[in-house]
Order: C-alpha cells, then structure tokens, then sequence
C-alpha cells in the first residue's frame, strides 16, 4: 500500500473537518443543525407549524441516522430555536414550530454559510466542485460498500 497517498488522503480529510469547524464557529452552529433548523423555518410561519417534520428527507439529506436527527432537534429545542408540542388530534404527531430567535438565527447562518460558499466556489470553480463532489460521492459509496462487507 501507498503509505504517502494514505497520509495525504487522511489529511485532505481532516482538511475537510477543519472546514466544517470553521463552518460551524461562524454560523454558532454544527452544520447538520443548520440544515434541520433551515428546513424548519423554511417550511414553518407562526400560523402554521409543521405538523409531520419530514424526519427521513432530512435523514436521507444529512445521511444520518432518525436518532441523530432527534438529538439535533432536542439541540435545537436547548437551544431555544424550535418549539415541539403533541398534537392533540393525534398524538402520534408533533408540531415542530421556529421560534423568532430560531428564524433569525437560520437566516444569519444560511447568509453566512451562502458567503462562505459562494467565496469557495468562486476560488475552486463550479467545474472542479462539480467533479469533487462527484468524486466524494464515489468514495461515500465505496465506503458504504466495504462498511457493509465489514458487518456483514
């Protein structure tokens, strides 16, 4: 095995934890939280809150797992940002509803993410961005294949 090109890969891939850190210490939030946060405000206004988050768009979104999306939207409610209540026609559902810090907060994150990306793109190039996230998709998958052969 190539022990260099191991070494430079791990590296570009802390590069990349480096990224989302400073991501995230701008935007005073993780990125996964950001997200769930921006589908919420999105889709939600005080006179209607959503009633059925679309927790496996947001899993497929994020590629997390259903219990890590609930650990962010219990962040999110800490944190004040969210508010959930059980719907009393059915209380199987739960009303998930932005607060006003929440909905302020989201678009101060999603205009600082979108400076943030906008200044890479317009660094790296739509061309190249476009062949890296083809590229790391690739590797995702190759990743989930040998996950998969490991556990069986």
């Amino acid at each position: 095995m190539d022990t260099e090109l191991r070494e430079q890969f791990f590296s570009v891939i802390n590069s990349f934890r480096r990224l989302e850190s400073a991501l995230a210490a701008e935007c005073e939030m993780q990125i996964n939280e950001m997200v769930v946060l921006d589908s919420i405000a999105g889709t939600c206004c005080r006179e209607c809150p959503c009633m059925n988050l679309n927790v496996p768009k947001i899993q497929k979104k994020l590629c997390i797992s259903k219990p890590a999306v609930s650990y962010i939207l219990n962040s999110l409610e800490k944190k004040n940002y969210i508010t959930r209540e059980i719907d009393p026609k059915d209380r199987r559902k739960v009303s998930i509803r932005v607060t006003v810090e929440g909905k302020a907060v989201a678009e101060q994150s999603m205009g600082k993410y979108e400076e943030l990306w906008s200044g890479i793109l317009g660094r790296f190039g739509k061309e190249n961005m476009d062949h890296l996230v083809r590229l790391l998709r690739e590797l995702d998958s190759c990743a989930s294949d040998n996950s998969d052969d490991i556990n069986g």
